[in-house]
């Protein structure tokens, strides 16, 4: 088992793997992004939506971004990493977004990762209706993530998305799948030295805007596991939920769900000592964030349309009985 955590907290003696090496014996990519210039899903606007949910007037469902971290110049290789990648692509594509290839970044320097940012926030996006981003990478304390040379902190990468002006009143996830230091969780200890579960800064009003949800794959100071073979347990388990719920269940319920099945079915027995992972967000969502317009959310809105207005029916009704009643009543005295 391995862990996204930079190498002064990962496993003693883990070993530098080289890509080249990787991509011939473990992980070839075995997923094929769409062309882009074929938009296979648009928006299916005649499925109604309630008025507690984000409103979708746009025709792209939503952009989704993969910034997919595989090789460091003195981190261990995150081996595992491309197979959480082909489960994001599989699973959104499911959902009905369209995944282009010129949205997936691999390796980017810090200074291009924030170069990229700022040339997709000056796209014309006033026609997506949601933003999700996936970051995978090592990390560090204080939402701290690692680019191929440096580091960059979370608040850094999304202030951009939020300052975006296509982006306002829409709904925007970002994904961190990253370890926040090199503890491990394990069962409850009364002794164990008390830390915030996410910095204070996270929280800073010049970063942190309105209709955002942050997904941390780990809380503040614990490692995040990754398998070489199958992944990370938080993406995996993600898009297991997302495939199973995300056409009924909002972004939210999904995350808890998620969190729930990730505490009780995974674990690491370390010399005896059981090691697990809780992921955790943070959310300034206004309204319900769901991923896409749903036939069964669309039945269940027209029922309670039609049943009220039924209730205005009859309690028309109601009034005109009342009236005739009354008109009644004065005729006979």
């Amino acid at each position: 088992m391995q862990t996204d955590a930079a190498p002064n907290v990962s496993k003693q003696g883990e070993p530098f793997l080289s890509p080249d090496y990787e991509i011939k014996q473990r992980e070839k990519i075995t997923i094929e992004v769409q062309d882009k210039n074929v938009e296979r899903f648009i928006e299916r606007q005649e499925l109604l939506l309630s008025p507690i949910e984000y409103q979708r007037k746009g025709n792209d469902p939503g952009l989704v971004l993969i910034f997919n971290q595989e090789s460091f110049e003195d981190q261990p290789y995150r081996l595992g990493s491309r197979k959480d990648v082909n489960e994001i692509i599989i699973t959104m594509s499911r959902l009905g977004f369209n995944i282009h290839d010129e949205n997936i970044f691999n390796n980017l320097k810090r200074d291009e990762i924030l170069e990229t940012v700022n040339k997709l926030v000056a796209r014309d996006m006033s026609q997506v209706n949601s933003l999700i981003v996936f970051f995978l990478t090592h990390g560090d304390d204080f939402n701290r993530l690692h680019a191929f040379d440096l580091t960059l902190e979370t608040n850094e990468f999304w202030k951009e998305f939020v300052q975006c002006d296509d982006l306002k009143n829409k709904p925007k996830m970002f994904i961190f799948q990253a370890c926040k230091g090199g503890n491990h969780s394990t069962t409850w200890d009364q002794n164990k030295k008390k830390i915030e579960l996410v910095p204070q800064s996270t929280f800073d009003s010049n970063y942190l805007g309105p209709d955002m949800l942050i997904v941390y794959s780990t809380t503040e100071g614990n490692v995040s596991f990754r398998d070489p073979k199958n992944g990370s347990w938080f993406i995996q388990e993600l898009c297991k939920n997302f495939s199973a719920y995300g056409r009924r269940d909002d972004v939210i319920s999904l995350i808890m769900r998620t969190t729930k099945c990730l505490c009780r079915n995974y674990y690491h027995n370390d010399q005896e000592i059981i090691k697990k992972q809780m992921p955790i967000f943070v959310s300034t969502l206004k309204k319900k964030f769901y991923l896409n317009r749903s036939k069964d959310r669309n039945a269940w809105i027209q029922l309670l349309k039609n049943q009220e207005n039924m209730m205005k029916s009859i309690e028309e009704l109601k009034e005109k009985i009342n009236e005739l009643l009354n008109d009644k009543e004065k005729r006979n005295k």
